[in-house]
């Protein structure tokens, strides 16, 4: 693929001069569109996207991330740096494009924002095959499940839950070490 052909792209914070009365830029709204398809597992995400995320991504605790390959959106991802909270929120690549970098592009940008390659995040227990090498790969521990967490009777599972032990299969757990964070910069040292 010819880079040129390929595109990140990061939604910054505007300036009030820039909003319309409560209404969603274009970048905001086709980004929107891309995650309604998500609305099945996450019954509420198109007033959590207006609620939390625009303003978020508009004071600047926020970040939305966009991935574009000859102008089509093919990946999304939200992350959150609130006092406390430092967390992926929501990661999509479009089917036609799973396997192809996406997901790793998504995650390096968001991961850099952090400054946290450790991350809070959760995934509905269904798609976790889709997450699970790429979770695998960035080193991330599962520590917790909830049930009806967003939709009664559904699993999420939890990852890098601030202060928590990751769960381990019995037969791996050679010995529980208390997880230290890492922020990016103490890596690169």
């Amino acid at each position: 693929m010819n880079i040129s052909d390929t595109s990140a792209r990061v939604i910054l914070p505007y300036s009030r001069s820039e909003l319309n009365s409560g209404d969603l830029l274009p970048d905001e709204a086709a980004a929107l569109r891309f995650l309604l398809p998500l609305s099945q597992d996450y019954p509420g995400i198109e007033q959590w996207y207006r609620t939390k995320v625009i303003p978020g991504v508009r004071n600047g605790t926020r970040r939305l991330v966009k991935i574009e390959r000859q102008g089509d959106l093919v990946g999304l991802g939200i992350a959150k740096n609130e006092e406390g909270e430092r967390k992926i929120c929501t990661v999509r690549v479009a089917p036609e494009h799973s396997g192809r970098g996406v997901g790793p592009r998504i995650f390096d940008t968001l991961l850099h924002w952090l400054d946290d390659d450790m991350p809070h995040l959760t995934v509905n227990e269904g798609k976790l095959p889709l997450f699970q090498r790429i979770f695998d790969y960035y080193g991330f521990g599962k520590t917790s499940t909830r049930t009806g967490l967003y939709v009664p009777g559904s699993i999420e599972v939890g990852y890098n839950d601030p202060g928590a032990v990751p769960i381990m299969p019995q037969s791996r757990a050679l010995k529980v070490v208390p997880r230290v964070r890492r922020s990016i910069a103490d890596s690169s040292s």
